[in-house]
């Protein structure tokens, strides 16, 4: 390369390349978007022609750009403009949100709440009809737990929706009357009621992207509703999308797919056709995880399968065939047992040598699931952040679950040593790198507790492979895309604070796309 095309260096750095063949670098040289050079920085200065642009890092940490291997990134973005109940810490402050924001909306029209955790409550118990109509009396308003599989209703939802005794998981008290809490498929009737159109899509993607950028985040997989792949397709074609967009289709699109021969990896280095989307199971939060053991806090409960056995073999067949690969959300030790026997029997039936399956969250697995998804090829696709938020001694997992079940919950540990690949996300539950990989470093079970490196190496270079592009990112090599975040401290060296690290630069194909001013001394 001539060194005069150089367009950015980025030097007086300790950069953490995550390149097996070199750990740690002092700069790099960026031409056309891709690291042209690494090296030490007499080396990569002397590789800046006249014009070309110098970042001079201050003996910065610098890691691969953060990949995020599970959002629901427009979602995330739209929500952004709705009532944010993730903070509340009672549901009377939840519901005096809610109070706040249908004074100020037009008679009749939506109330939408997101993100609340009865967990983090005084009073550890779900929303209910009452309790919206209290607040809301004059509006139709829905309120989505965190997880997305659970939501609830006040009394003029109801009726604007058409819930009723016919409506399949919805819930009833013990009089016969409607609670307001719906679960799994039922969640989808408010969703769709209240589905946003093209714009707000657009500015909530634009929304996603400016909060992706803070938190040093350059790629994303995305469990995204079949509408939002125009979305991304109309901010790449505006030069508007400023992430690299690996888009798991919903299960529902799988005909439309195979019907035009789309299989994954279709499409640009910015937007891709990923893999299938499957249900399995529900969530722990909702208490709809399928498990074999009743849920400690609800005895007799153990969950619900979204597809009967056929159904799911079939889905999951004609995905492997097609040339798809799978994401299948599968959280529940049944759940899991149920989604990796309908992938195995594919497997069986139509071999693939690369197939690179997932199963997205994992949670409570078995050893003989490890050694099924070592033995077939299966990624363990997972969320750290969820331990930040419900592990420990007194959390919503330890509830659930009860103390025998609970330190089998998310153990990482247990997925690496058994030789399954696996790779990070967030599930935007919060949507925040360092928070997840501060919560795998500092796990309150040993067999969920990585080091710093392999915590960073799953949000990083490990997660490059699951969407196939370990050749175009995830580490700091020569010839690779040049995203990367600059870190306010070292996470080797704090490994006990890694939340508290902020991202003080990120750059995206080598443009500086996120700088956080340093703070007065």
């Amino acid at each position: 390369m001539n060194p005069r095309s150089t367009d950015a260096v980025f030097y007086n750095a300790r950069i953490y390349t995550f390149d097996s063949g070199r750990r740690t670098v002092r700069g790099m040289a960026v031409e056309d978007g891709r690291i042209a050079a690494v090296g030490d920085d007499d080396e990569i200065r002397k590789r800046a022609p006249r014009g070309c642009d110098k970042f001079d890092l201050g003996g910065k940490p610098v890691v691969p750009g953060f990949i995020d291997c599970h959002t629901h990134f427009i979602q995330m973005g739209v929500d952004f403009a709705n009532v944010d109940l993730s903070s509340t810490r009672t549901i009377e402050e939840a519901m005096a949100m809610m109070s706040a924001a249908a004074r100020k909306a037009p008679h009749g029209d939506w109330v939408i709440g997101t993100s609340w955790k009865e967990s983090g409550w005084r009073e550890a118990r779900f929303i209910t009809r009452k309790d919206l109509d209290l607040s809301c009396p004059d509006n139709p308003a829905v309120a989505h737990r965190v997880c997305g599989h659970l939501s609830s209703v006040n009394s003029e939802a109801i009726a604007v929706l058409g819930i009723d005794s016919n409506t399949p998981e919805a819930e009833f008290d013990g009089s016969g009357h409607l609670t307001g809490i719906l679960r799994e498929s039922a969640v989808g009737i408010p969703r769709e009621a209240t589905a946003p159109d093209a714009e707000r899509k657009a500015k909530g993607l634009a929304r996603a992207i400016r909060k992706a950028h803070t938190l040093g985040v350059t790629s994303i997989n995305d469990n995204a509703a079949s509408g939002d792949l125009e979305t991304y397709r109309t901010a790449e074609r505006t030069g508007k999308l400023g992430v690299r967009v690996w888009y798991n289709v919903p299960s529902g699109n799988l005909d439309a797919l195979l019907d035009l021969s789309l299989s994954t990896g279709f499409g640009s280095e910015w937007l891709k056709i990923g893999g299938l989307k499957v249900f399995c199971d529900g969530a722990l939060g909702a208490r709809t995880a399928a498990i074999s053991e009743s849920y400690s806090d609800n005895p007799g409960n153990k969950g619900v399968l979204v597809h009967g056995n056929a159904e799911l073999s079939d889905l999951i067949g004609k995905a492997n065939e097609g040339g798809l690969q799978l994401a299948v959300h599968a959280i529940g030790d049944v759940g899991i047992d149920t989604a990796l026997s309908s992938i195995v029997a594919a497997l069986r039936k139509h071999p693939r040598n690369d197939h690179r399956h997932r199963i997205e969250h994992l949670e409570l697995p078995s050893i003989a699931h490890l050694r099924v998804m070592r033995k077939n090829k299966i990624l363990a696709s997972m969320q750290p952040n969820f331990i930040g938020e419900w592990g420990g001694t007194d959390g919503m997992y330890l509830a659930r679950l009860g103390p025998k079940r609970v330190v089998r919950n998310n153990p990482f540990r247990e997925v690496l040593d058994s030789g399954v690949k696996l790779v990070f996300g967030s599930d935007c539950m919060p949507f925040d790198p360092l928070y997840g990989i501060h919560s795998a470093v500092n796990a309150p079970h040993p067999s969920q507790r990585l080091s710093v490196e392999e915590a960073l190496a799953a949000y990083t270079r490990e997660a490059a492979v699951a969407s196939f592009e370990e050749r175009l990112k995830g580490t700091l090599s020569v010839g690779k895309v040049a995203d990367f975040a600059v870190l306010s401290a070292d996470p080797y060296e704090h490994s006990d604070a890694i939340a508290s690290i902020k991202v003080m630069r990120t750059v995206l194909a080598g443009k500086v796309v996120f700088n956080r001013p340093e703070p007065r001394k």
